[in-house]
């Protein structure tokens, strides 16, 4: 019903939608998936659609029950989580495969946020995959706690899947179920290589956002929430006059729920929500009665909750007592009400027949006042119970008979008071009575054909089986009967005289026999003489025919002989014999021979005798009792005759006909009779059946009807103790519908009243009862049926009293002052009272002793306080007396004076401060100031110092305030600096000069910033503060002065050489100087390289001369050189010339590029050639070399020029000559000049 209307309710929402958007309303409607209707994920998908975190599909379904993917759990994780994908630029994606992918930005984020790992997949993340369930708990637990989530969980999580996962692994899965966010599969399993569907990821999801929202609430409450102070000065005496710390200690939290109702050895999971507990006590009470928690649930419990199964039906009361680290207690309780299993069972035969009574034996379990409702089925179809099965079935079962045939499926429902059916049922074929009629004459001729009619029903599948007997002896039908028999109507004869009996038998399939039979007398066909049967009883009328030829007007003799002895025929025969025979009866039993004689007319004698044996009829009387029970043995006695060997066969008949001896009979009868005893209630007929030597059945009834009771059942359940307030809640199980039940009591062993014993009232399915006084009762419920048995059942119990404690206070007292507890008890016994004093909620402490008597104490502390005493007496409940008391006290009053002074310290002024305290009750008192130093020196501006008393009750009086102003003018300064050119290492000296003026006559101290400790100052821009400071710590305002340092470096120096050109000879002394000017006029001193004397004979070969000019301050112009040659004809050059092409290079200097070159090939006597010369530079503008000079020439060449600064680096100085006579000179030299940037 619930499902429809929810059902309904979502199509009216659908249609809502679609007309809202047909009218074109403002209005956004609920989006809901069609395949979530009815879905048991149905209110998450709803949830999680409503915030946009479900979009679903192009085909607008959610498609729930799908395996998700990768990428899809991706999007909605990052959804949930609102991450915002950063823009990575041109960065590298963090997998190859995402790239264009729906869901790209949300892996990214889930990246960047470290819930995605990239060496957990590598360069492929593959998001069209399924997702593993373990590699959603790594990111459901990595997103619930980003900032810390230590692997290293101690729970055990239960699962029995776990041991091939790596120790993170499973620490996942820890965190996981610890923050509820998993739960396993019912079988205990996570299967973590398993795959999810997307309502199964839905739901996970929503539980990661729980648990989130419970850990930050969790931070908030330890944050916020804090007890009242624990360390209070009660009982430590006075306390220092500036106050102190306390300990904050959080109170515990703790909470579970319980369903309302359960099973019997049903598991039932308890999870607390708890916070700030370091351990818990559980409780538990049975119809309120409290009672040992092992012994009453299978299972433990923790300060985790656990797992658990309560053992027997009844109402409990589970209590949790949380305790934090304070020994601060919480109680938290929970109901729940556990009902038995009902259990049923009952089995059919597997066939049986429309003439078959059936017994159905239900056997059910726990059935209490529920009815058992039956069905039945025939042939998978529903039938109605009342026209297709005749009998009725019970609670407990019954007789019953199938009027049709068919397969019947039986059904026994039980529907508990929690509304869950136990649904039993069995099958059973039911086959048709088979039915055979047979017509035949009783007597007839060898020589003579008769018809045999034959009507049958309900036997065309049956195999047919036609039997003969003759003269009580079986006989094949085929060598004494002529004639074919059919199942209709047949034509036969018999070939020999006799007795038959002709037997028509059908079996069916369950080997069950369906017979009728016939009986013939066979004549023969007469010569001289006589037939009678050969066998008969003594209650058959028996003809004999006598046949005569030429007998005449003669007298047939008869005569009889009796077991081998010659008797007088009438006494052995009534009836007359004659010429034609006659009628007789042989009333006695035996052997006879009947003879028969005549003599003819020639006197010649014809004799004719025949032998037959003459059966008797037995007969057998019984009596049966009226009543009896199906536990009661019946005696049956037996009066027979005439039974000369022949066994009785016993049947039983229940009106519905005969019946299985074995199934309702236990025991079994003889000749004599016997005992035995009917297993079932009903009413019964015993029947004889004796079946002698010649196949004939005898059937006695006495007329006699017996009718058995049932032995009925009744019980019920009592705890063991009990107390004089319980209510008990008694429920009676059996056959407690019955009979009328009757209740009675014991206390003491002796018998007392229900008025005398209990309040309440006991009925027949029990009742809810109070014991008034104390001690051992029984119980006991009885029902007696009409024959006067009765039937009952017993229980104990052990009522216990209530203790009744209570005692007296006086309702306020002084602080500290001694007072008295009197005390009343009634049923204390050697039970121990504890004493307990209590303030806001939290245990305190109090002087003296308290005893079960009481006693006399006193409380060093005011306010409003709670005594209270406990008794647990010895079956563990707890009875409680508590009573307020008042502790009362006079706060005493503090004078306050604060002078302030110009004495001052460490810029502070002395301020002289008094306090004075009084208590009107003569305690000692200590203050407590706020505002105060430690010196009473304080700074200039406008202070308050607050103060109050405190007695040794810890009352104060209120505060006493004063505010007072300490006054202070702050100095004032002047400042010069004036800038030298007296140089010191560089640096120039800058005349500094500052004046401090204190309108108060303070002395002052001077502050700079800026200002180097000799005032000498590097080149540049300087600014120099100060400002004054006075005792008082007063500050002026800051003077500043700004100051620039110039200096300008010396000119690059002009290097003059003499003598000068390309080459100087050797052993020339060679003198080179520099020249360079000052823009300050300061000192110029020359820095050289390569120069060792302003006058010297340089070396053979290259050399290179560099100066730099520096000024007083040590500031360098730049680098100025020259290259020359110290060479002659024969050596010292450059460059010698060995063939065509000869080349010398200039390399240059780091730093400088060349503004001046000179280049010289020296002619060679009586040379005339077609030479040339060449000059290129490298161009550090461009990066390649330059032609700078060209020229031919018939002997030796020279370049010279002038540079741009900043263009050439190096240079390469050519000469080419095709003839040998310029060979192997080394003459050739070049000069070049420097310029340094």
């Amino acid at each position: 019903m619930k499902y429809k209307s929810k059902r309904i309710i979502n199509i009216l929402l659908i249609v809502c939608i679609l007309m809202t958007n047909f009218i074109g309303s403002v209005f956004a409607a609920k989006h809901i998936f069609s395949d979530s209707i009815g879905h048991w994920a149905e209110e998450t998908i709803n949830i999680l659609t409503e915030r946009g975190i479900v979009k679903g599909y192009p085909d607008g379904l959610s498609h729930p029950d799908n395996t998700i993917t990768r990428g899809e759990f991706s999007a909605l994780l990052a959804r949930t989580m609102e991450l915002e994908a950063k823009d990575s630029g041109n960065v590298e994606p963090a997998f190859k495969d995402i790239i264009g992918y729906f869901a790209q930005k949300d892996i990214e984020a889930l990246v960047n946020e470290g819930i995605i790992m990239i060496e957990d997949y590598g360069k492929l993340y593959v998001p069209n995959e399924p997702i593993s369930r373990m590699e959603i708990i790594k990111m459901l637990v990595r997103a619930t706690v980003k900032e810390n989530h230590d692997l290293d969980c101690t729970s055990d999580t239960g699962f029995i899947d776990e041991d091939n996962l790596t120790k993170d692994e499973v620490g996942y899965i820890c965190l996981g179920k610890q923050y509820n966010i998993i739960s396993g599969y019912p079988d205990r399993t996570i299967r973590p290589d398993g795959e999810s569907t997307r309502a199964e990821a839905f739901t996970m999801l929503i539980r990661q956002e729980k648990a989130k929202e419970k850990i930050e609430a969790d931070k908030a409450d330890d944050k916020n929430k804090q007890e009242e102070p624990i360390d209070k000065d009660s009982n430590t005496g006075n306390s220092p006059s500036s106050g102190g710390s306390s300990n904050y200690v959080p109170a515990p939290k703790y909470s579970f729920e319980l369903p309302i109702t359960a099973y019997v050895d049903e598991e039932i999971e308890i999870v607390p929500m708890s916070s700030n507990v370091r351990s818990v006590k559980w409780e538990i009470s049975k119809e309120g009665v409290p009672i040992d928690l092992i012994s009453a649930i299978d299972g433990e419990l923790k300060v985790n909750g656990g797992t658990i199964k309560i053992k027997s039906a009844g109402s409990y009361t589970f209590t949790a007592i949380a305790v934090n680290s304070r020994e601060k207690e919480i109680k938290h309780e929970q109901n729940i009400d556990i009902y038995p299993i009902v259990s049923a069972e009952f089995r059919l035969p597997e066939t049986a027949h429309t003439d078959t009574t059936i017994e159905v034996d239900l056997e059910v379990k726990n059935l209490g006042n529920n009815l058992v409702t039956w069905t039945v089925q025939r042939d998978g179809k529903e039938i109605e119970y009342d026209t297709s099965i005749t009998g009725e079935l019970t609670n407990t079962g019954g007789l019953i008979m199938f009027n049709n045939i068919g397969e019947y499926e039986l059904t026994a429902i039980v529907t508990d008071e929690l509304g869950k059916e136990t649904i039993v049922s069995d099958v059973i074929k039911i086959y048709p009575v088979g039915e055979i009629k047979l017509e035949l004459d009783k007597t007839t001729h060898t020589d003579k054909n008769i018809t045999l009619k034959t009507e049958t029903k309900n036997i065309e599948d049956m195999d047919l089986v036609w039997s003969l007997t003759r003269n009580g002896e079986e006989v094949e039908v085929s060598e004494f009967i002529e004639g074919d028999i059919l199942p209709v109507d047949s034509i036969i004869g018999f070939k020999e005289k006799g007795v038959y009996n002709l037997t028509l038998s059908a079996i069916d399939e369950t080997g069950r026999t369906f017979t009728e039979k016939v009986s013939i007398t066979v004549y023969p066909v007469g010569s001289a003489g006589f037939y009678l049967p050969e066998i008969f009883h003594t209650d058959d009328e028996i003809k004999i025919e006598a046949s005569f030829k030429e007998i005449g007007n003669h007298d047939a003799e008869w005569s009889l002989i009796k077991d081998s002895k010659e008797v007088e025929i009438s006494n052995f025969v009534n009836g007359n014999l004659n010429n034609g025979g006659g009628i007789v009866i042989f009333p006695h039993k035996g052997e006879y021979t009947l003879k028969v004689s005549f003599t003819d007319d020639g006197g010649r004698r014809y004799d004719y005798e025949q032998g037959f044996k003459v059966y008797p009829v037995p007969d057998v009387a019984y009596t049966l009792d009226k009543y009896a029970h199906t536990d009661s043995n019946v005696n049956i006695e037996v009066n027979s005759t005439e039974l000369d060997g022949l066994e009785i066969e016993w049947l039983v008949d229940n009106t519905y006909g005969f019946q299985d001896w074995e199934t309702y009979v236990d025991g079994n009868l003889n000749n004599s009779g016997g005992s035995i005893r009917f297993k079932r209630a009903g009413v019964y007929e015993l029947v004889v059946r004796i079946t002698d030597d010649t196949g004939r059945i005898f059937l006695f009834e006495s007329g006699d009807k017996i009718e058995v009771l049932p032995v009925l059942d009744i019980g019920f359940e009592l705890p063991k103790s009990a107390y004089t307030d319980s209510i008990i809640n008694i429920r009676t199980y059996g056959n407690n519908n019955v009979l009328p039940v009757e209740w009675s009591i014991t206390k003491d062993g002796e018998a007392i009243s229900e008025d005398q014993a209990i309040s309440g009232n006991l009925n027949a399915q029990g009742g809810k009862i109070t014991f008034l006084t104390e001690g051992d009762y029984t119980l006991t419920v009885r029902m007696t049926d009409f024959l006067e048995r009765s039937f009952s059942y017993s229980q104990e119990v052990r009522i216990n009293p209530v203790v009744q404690y209570s005692f007296t206070m006086p309702d306020s007292i002084h602080y500290g002052k001694e007072f008295e507890v009197s005390t009343v008890s009634k049923n204390l016994g050697i039970n121990e009272v504890k004493w307990t004093l209590e303030k806001l909620g939290e245990s305190v402490n109090y002087s003296g002793e308290l005893t079960n008597d009481g006693g006399k104490i006193s409380i060093s502390d005011t306010g409003e306080f709670t005594l209270i005493a406990t008794i647990i007496d010895g079956e563990g409940r707890v009875f409680t007396h508590n009573k307020k008391i008042t502790i009362t006290n006079t706060a005493p009053t503090v004078i306050l004076t604060a002078t302030p002074t110009r004495t001052a310290k460490d810029g502070r002024f002395f301020v002289d401060i008094k306090a004075t305290a009084a208590d009107a009750d003569g305690d000692a008192t200590t203050l407590e100031y706020e505002g105060t130093t430690n010196d009473n020196y304080y700074s200039v501006g406008t202070h308050t110092v607050r103060v109050r008393a405190k007695d040794i009750a810890g009352d104060y009086s209120p505060w006493a305030e004063r505010s007072f102003t300490i006054v202070n003018s702050a100095p004032t300064v002047t400042l010069t600096a004036t800038p030298t050119r007296t140089v010191k290492d560089g640096k120039f000296f800058v005349d500094i000069k500052a004046t401090a003026n204190d309108a108060d006559g303070d002395a002052t101290t001077l502050e700079y910033e800026g200002r180097t400790s000799d005032n000498y100052y590097s080149v540049g821009t300087h600014t120099v503060r100060v400002r004054a400071r006075d005792i008082a710590g007063a500050y002026s305002s800051w003077a500043e002065k700004s100051f620039t340092i110039a200096n300008s470096a010396p000119t690059t120096p002009v290097i003059t050489r003499t003598p000068s050109g390309n080459s100087v000879a050797p052993g020339t002394n060679v003198t080179i100087t520099a020249k360079s000017t000052d823009a300050d006029n300061d000192p110029i001193t020359y820095v050289w390289e390569g120069r060792n004397a302003e006058t010297q004979v340089y070396p053979l070969g290259k050399n290179t001369v560099r100066v730099k000019a520096v000024d007083s301050t040590g500031t360098e112009s730049p680098w100025a050189a020259i290259v020359f040659f110290v060479a002659d004809s024969n050596g010292g050059g450059g460059m010698t010339l060995t063939g065509p092409d000869s080349v010398i290079l200039e390399n240059g200097l780091e730093g400088a590029t060349i503004s001046e070159y000179t280049f010289t090939v020296p002619p060679v006597s009586g040379h005339s050639g077609s030479d040339h010369g060449r000059v290129r530079g490298y161009n550090v503008l461009t990066k390649q070399w330059d032609q700078l000079d060209y020229g031919t020439t018939s002997n030796g060449i020279t370049f010279s020029k002038t540079l741009s600064t900043g263009v050439y680096s190096k240079l390469e100085f050519y000469y080419y000559t095709n003839h040998n006579c310029m060979y192997n000179k080394s003459n050739i030299t070049y000069s070049v000049n420097y310029h340094f940037e």
